[in-house]
């Protein structure tokens, strides 16, 4: 009997990251500050809460701040110059007749003050281009808190669910409990009228006892790392929570074929591939023009002295044109840059249709998996009746002396066994359904 439960006990490192905080349903529904969470209010909870949402959006702001910077191109560039200098000696001419004097052609102290102003008529839409580069980026940070909050969605199903399990396996052995209990009473009045021996009651002892530390494993593990939905859900480490709920009935209707073609158009990474594309041709774009004048207007307007009608006398001035910057040779770079951008397309093809292979992959192992557990499902009610059966007869025969104690007691094992089989098959049943949610892009945020 005992190999027996341990088997089940041995299917607990499936769950390996999933194990968690448990203790019995009751004990934790009777504390009062617990807070009961189902399993859409936890996956609310991660998607919100969680740092790496918080991080996401701070790289979404990044991007945003990247465009709004860019914009200001389409603005005049203006500043004020101020300057003073101090000159000499003057430069003068001595004029060649008597009592000419000398004549000052700059003043000693020098003077100016101006406003500039540049702006960019024309760049071929150069800056246009930019700007839907920036933005792009920027869709795609917002797409990757997407690709997150599935990601955190998922796990915490996975865990909430194994929560369950582990709430229900503990059930079940508390109802063996429960039973070895009862036996127990009767085995000591049947040792007491002599149709049973003293060692079948030190029997049923030593497995209730193996039962008892096999439960305190299951809320042990519980207590290790319910941490993990805790930090997921980004709450208090102290606050104490208990889950509630059943595994889901999810008949899946689709073909293989069609569940690829859902998750080609729903799963996040061929969106971020998408973008990735879109951004890539915008840059293509830009390379193209880095050869096109760019066409400028340049204003001052100021004042200053030094002026020959008025040395040392401030004068309002002012000066205008229009520039063009006409890039002749570059060394051959636009042409490197393009063959460099035509790289990048055709290595973000090829890696489109590696992702998409392996989805194509996941869709069908996810599917296959999903009916593996269902067909193995199906004969589990049957195994939890026939052991029942069993049990009665067993326990018939016991009183009437026809079996041991032994024999007995491996009956109500077998219920048991069968009852944690079972649940193990719905909870593997669900887990299966999620990978295969998450393999066709759906949602559950």
């Amino acid at each position: 009997m005992e190999n027996k439960i341990l088997k089940y006990a041995d299917f607990l490192p499936y769950l390996v990251s999933f194990v968690l905080l448990i203790t019995m349903p009751g004990k934790i529904n009777a504390q009062n500050n617990t807070e009961t969470i189902t399993l859409q209010q936890a996956i609310e909870k991660a998607v919100s809460n969680n740092p790496l949402i918080k991080e996401a959006c701070s790289q979404v702001a990044i991007a945003k701040a990247k465009t709004n910077e860019q914009n200001s191109s389409f603005y005049p560039d203006a500043a004020v110059n101020i300057s003073y200098n101090r000159i000499g000696p003057v430069p003068f001419i001595k004029l060649p007749f008597p009592g000419g004097g000398e004549f000052h052609m700059a003043p000693a102290s020098n003077y100016n003050g101006n406003l500039g102003v540049n702006y960019i008529l024309y760049d071929f839409n150069r800056r246009k281009d930019l700007i839907k580069l920036l933005e792009s980026n920027e869709i795609t940070e917002k797409e990757k808190i997407n690709l997150i909050k599935n990601q955190l969605a998922f796990q915490t199903a996975q865990i909430y669910y194994t929560l369950i399990y582990l709430q229900k396996s503990i059930l079940v052995m508390n109802k063996q409990i429960n039973d070895l209990n009862i036996h127990l009473q009767i085995a000591k009045k049947m040792v007491a009228t002599g149709s049973a021996i003293g060692l079948d009651t030190l029997n049923t002892k030593v497995r209730m006892i193996t039962l008892k530390n096999q439960k305190a494993t299951l809320q042990n593990q519980w207590a290790k790392t319910a941490v993990i939905l805790k930090s997921l859900m980004n709450i208090s480490m102290n606050k104490p929570i208990a889950v509630s709920g059943e595994f889901p009935s999810t008949p899946v209707n689709y073909s293989a074929d069609s569940l690829v073609k859902i998750a080609y158009l729903q799963r996040e990474e061929i969106k971020l591939t998408k973008l990735a594309h879109r951004s890539l041709n915008i840059q293509k774009q830009i390379i193209s023009k880095s050869m096109m004048p760019i066409i400028k207007l340049q204003g001052d307007v100021g004042m200053k002295n030094g002026y020959p009608d008025a040395l040392y006398k401030l004068k309002p001035n002012f000066v205008a044109g229009i520039t063009a910057t006409i890039p002749v040779f570059n060394g051959y770079l636009k042409k490197s840059k393009l063959i460099t951008a035509d790289r990048q397309i055709q290595s973000l093809n090829d890696h489109n249709n590696v992702l998409k292979h392996n989805i194509r992959t996941n869709v069908n192992t996810a599917l296959l998996e999903y009916k593996n557990k269902l067909l193995q499902t199906k004969s589990a009610k049957a195994e939890i009746n026939l052991a029942k059966a069993a049990l009665n007869q067993a326990k018939g025969l016991y009183k009437s002396g026809s079996i041991t104690n032994t024999t007995l007691l491996d009956n109500e094992t077998a219920v048991s066994t069968a009852r944690l089989k079972y649940t193990a098959d719905l909870y593997q049943i669900t887990i299966s359904h999620l990978k295969l949610l998450q393999a066709t892009g759906q949602r559950l945020w």
